[in-house]
């Protein structure tokens, strides 16, 4: 028997960092890409599919967003169970979910068939009975394990030695794997596509077999595009051609379907061609999305610029260092942006 597990879906995301015609694209990709989830379903003879929560990501989904859905569902003809997730938990249901829907309520459900149980709740942390017999036993939940005293928190020694075969868990948008106990496997499956820079790297479902008593499961990726973040050190780049090749060094892996920032880290100093609309502009088009966080800091030779005479810099520079109200970091900000306007250069800030 096959069955697959995902969570975190949150449809209906709106992503305002990008243009309506790309935040509307992406939107369209989730569902088709959703529709993808449930034909590889079907053409895998899946036995049923665990939806760990954070189904929709508000409580007021459009109703045609909600139709959309449930039509997949029902189309698939499998088995599928959800328990609330902290996002989509006021939504309400009723006359909108198809037979094959299974939705677990606050208290804790047990479905049984002939080989496996599946068992849910909306509330958490309530022991559950010791599931004894020779089937499988799954569980679905949605928390925080390693919060276990937040308000979505989970404390995995409530369902330790009760028989849990595999405790299928969402709320984290990674995927994740432990023990329960010596016997039953906790697993995260992550979200099944990422939704913002919070949620970078590979996302994806996990693949469930069982045979007899021997379950093993596997995560398969499955977004078409990711949220990546590179970090790139400026630190001694003093030419803007310098700058734009260590950038374009670390973008060499990652492909023009992904979303991208890109953090400038170092150090750099007043000799330093550091255009950043510039560098937007010119790399910008190879992705999807591309934008620049410049967090590299101003390096400042006091000494060195104290020996310039008759310098405007020079005694603007000094009255910066001497000014004991200020730190370090704004002393380097405000240096930065007045030698720039000095230069008449655009301003960072």
């Amino acid at each position: 028997m096959k069955f697959l597990q995902t969570g975190d879906i949150h449809l209906g995301t709106q992503n305002s960092k990008l243009s309506a015609q790309k935040a509307r694209q992406m939107r369209d990709e989730q569902l088709s890409r959703m529709q993808d989830f449930f034909d590889y379903a079907v053409q895998n003879d899946c036995e049923a599919i665990f939806i760990t929560g954070d189904l929709f990501h508000t409580k007021n989904p459009s109703l045609k967003l909600v139709k959309v859905f449930f039509d997949m569902v029902e189309k698939s003809g499998i088995k599928t169970f959800y328990v609330r997730g902290n996002h989509d938990e006021e939504f309400d249901y009723k006359n909108m979910t198809p037979d094959n829907f299974i939705l677990f309520g606050n208290d804790l459900q047990t479905y049984s068939f002939d080989e496996y149980t599946v068992s849910g709740a909306g509330t958490k942390n309530k022991k559950p009975p010791i599931y004894a017999d020779d089937r499988t036993h799954f569980m679905l939940l949605h928390g925080d394990i390693f919060n276990p005293k937040s308000n979505d928190g989970i404390d995995l020694g409530v369902y330790q030695n009760r028989g849990i075969d595999y405790l299928a868990l969402g709320h984290i948008h990674s995927f994740m794997e432990g023990k329960i106990d010596d016997y039953g496997k906790y697993v995260y499956s992550g979200s099944l596509f990422g939704n913002g820079f919070d949620e970078c790297g590979e996302k994806g479902f996990v693949e469930i077999e069982v045979e007899g008593k021997n379950l093993s499961y596997s995560f398969k990726k499955f977004a078409t595009r990711q949220f990546e973040i590179v970090e790139v050190d400026i630190t001694d780049a003093i030419k803007h051609a310098q700058i734009k090749q260590r950038i374009n060094s670390s973008l060499a892996k990652i492909s023009s379907r992904d979303l991208v920032r890109v953090v400038l880290r170092g150090y750099f100093t007043e000799e330093t061609e550091k255009y950043i609309s510039l560098l937007q502009q010119e790399i910008g088009g190879n992705f999807f999305y591309f934008e620049i966080k410049d967090e590299s800091k101003f390096k400042i030779d006091f000494e060195l610029i104290k020996k310039e005479s008759l310098s405007f810099k020079a005694e603007f520079l000094k009255l910066i260092e001497e000014d004991e109200s200020l730190s370090d970091e704004e002393k380097s900000l405000i240096a930065e942006c007045g030698i720039e306007a000095l230069r008449g250069d655009e301003i960072s800030l």
